[in-house]
């Protein structure tokens, strides 16, 4: 008020300014105060993102997002701690070695909520070379993934506690220099949760690369994570790889 008129009509230039908005529940249409709920979060680096899976709801990550997260601190982890979908139109980006870490962050996306993640073609996780686990699954969560493209080092997803459902999407995984190990784990819950039942991976759907999630030894011998109703195809490609596809019947 005290500027009075004086900045009528100006401009500042040289920067950007981008606010993103969704509804507060004060607002209503016609119908209810709720129209809005669905609304996407945009998230385009790093900061954003882990500010959104802090809050929860519905997040986009419309381009792809490089963590540079490589310090071996809990502070450095990408948690989702409240319900959340995660839309990956993009991927998710790990620092290549964070699969040295050994104590507090060593997993791209550490899912402590329950989690549904949809992705298309050009959408998933990827942890680079001698990378991290993608994803791990603690807290009682339920995590549900339908499509995208996940590459861990040794592990591409890991279920500690909660419930892992998988409908589709690509799974890879830079495979363990110990052939003991290989790509063994390409899908893996912790073995004392898995036995007493806290730990369960239930797959319905998706391709699985050098790793047959109907017959594999990631919890002991003949290890099934097929659910009722549905079977493994394989496919030998040319490059020696065996594709494992997950499909009614």
């Amino acid at each position: 008020e005290s500027a009075g008129n004086d900045y009528m009509n100006e401009s500042i230039d040289g920067i950007t300014i981008t606010v993103y908005a969704t509804q507060d529940t004060v607002e209503s249409d016609s119908f209810t105060n709720q129209y809005d709920e669905n609304a996407a979060y945009p998230v385009v680096n790093v900061t954003e993102l882990k500010e959104a899976l802090t809050n929860g709801g519905v997040v986009a990550v419309t381009k792809d997002i490089h963590t540079n997260n490589i310090e071996d601190t809990a502070a450095a982890r990408i948690v989702i701690s409240q319900p959340t979908t995660l839309n990956l139109e993009k991927k998710i980006i790990t620092p290549d070695n964070m699969g040295n870490n050994t104590n507090s962050n060593f997993v791209a996306l550490y899912v402590n909520a329950d989690t549904t993640i949809n992705a298309g073609k050009d959408g998933g996780i990827d942890t680079g070379v001698n990378g991290g686990y993608g994803i791990n699954v603690n807290d009682g969560a339920t995590l549900t993934i339908n499509g995208g493209y996940y590459y861990g080092g040794g592990t591409a997803v890991q279920v500690q506690k909660g419930t892992l459902i998988i409908n589709g999407g690509t799974f890879a995984c830079e495979p363990y220099s110990n052939p003991t190990y290989g790509y063994n784990f390409l899908i893996n819950c912790v073995d004392k949760a898995y036995k007493n039942g806290t730990a369960k991976a239930i797959i319905q759907g998706g391709t699985f690369i050098n790793f047959d999630p109907s017959n594999c030894t990631a919890e002991g011998a003949h290890t099934n994570f097929v659910a009722d109703g549905y079977k493994v195809v394989s496919q030998t490609q040319t490059n020696g790889d065996v594709w494992y596809t997950v499909v009614k019947g």
